[in-house]
């Protein structure tokens, strides 16, 4: 797979990460992880687009400095785009992707960091399948848990008892939401999902663009969502067990009321346009 990968596809992978205001120390890691894969992958010059939006010069002028020790890296090329405005997480990976080209897109939150052999299986996969539109890793946490990052199409109850709910509530109605992570369903090899979690997710360049990527009408919270079902519509959406990512962030709930405005409002639009479910 590697001689293929390197002689016919050097330019099939590029990468986006958008910022806003991140631990640098997590993005460093995250960029880390990523040189370690693109090598096992034995690719080289991939370009990784930064799109800071966090509209503060000090961070800006600090993550600067920190992208300054991989300026000699043979794998990756990383560009850093600094923007006055923050008009939200896909608008900010569109952003990313409007000066990319290649058949292979990568898209990333800072808080992840990718297994060695991440990328050498995700290119294995979307390269052997052109009917796959979309491919999701398996994430853990920190601790070396599993976070669910598949999920089925959720209903309004079951997405309150997350953001919401107590934690007595959300023990009496463990099934439903096991059955919107798919813990039903155990993940072995790859499986069709029918959502995939934007903080790693590898997209056909094509499909995205044909479906005009991301909706900028979300903010924050469920573009990934609506981005997923628009790319089932011209293509598979799947995960790969073999795929692995340590994730760093998600719940909104811990977030603050700002963050589980944004989760209400994107519910809210997601829901309006791909249809309501109430319970189960």
């Amino acid at each position: 797979m590697r001689s293929h990968a390197k002689s016919d596809h050097r330019d099939a992978l590029t990468i986006s990460v958008v910022l806003f205001r991140s631990p640098l120390d997590q993005l460093q890691a995250l960029i880390d992880s990523m040189i370690v894969a693109l090598a096992a992958a034995d690719l080289r010059g991939a370009t990784c687009v930064l799109v800071d939006q966090s509209c503060d010069q000090y961070y800006s002028d600090e993550c600067r400095n920190m992208l300054a020790g991989y300026t000699n890296s043979a794998e990756l090329h990383i560009r850093l785009i600094v923007r006055d405005e923050n008009d939200g997480y896909g608008a900010g990976h569109n952003v990313a992707m409007a000066g990319l080209q290649g058949n292979l897109h990568l898209i990333l939150n800072p808080d992840v960091e990718l297994a060695r052999d991440a990328i050498s299986l995700a290119l294995e996969t979307m390269l052997s399948d052109e009917s796959v539109a979309l491919l999701a890793p398996v994430g853990f946490d920190a601790s070396g848990d599993p976070e669910f990052l598949a999920k089925a199409y959720p209903s309004v109850w079951v997405l309150a008892l997350r953001s919401l709910a107590p934690a007595w509530l959300r023990r009496l109605s463990a099934e439903a939401m096991a059955r919107y992570e798919l813990r039903d369903q155990p993940a072995q090899g790859l499986r069709p999902i029918t959502l995939a979690s934007g903080c790693c997710m590898w997209v056909r360049r094509e499909v995205f663009d044909a479906v005009n990527g991301f909706n900028e009408a979300y903010f924050l919270y469920f573009e990934d969502y609506d981005l997923s079902m628009k790319m089932s519509t011209r293509g598979a959406v799947m995960e790969h067990s073999g795929i692995r990512i340590a994730h760093h962030g998600g719940d909104a709930s811990r977030k603050g009321w700002r963050h589980i405005l944004w989760f209400i409002e994107g519910a809210a639009r997601f829901f309006n346009r791909w249809g309501w479910r109430w319970f189960g």
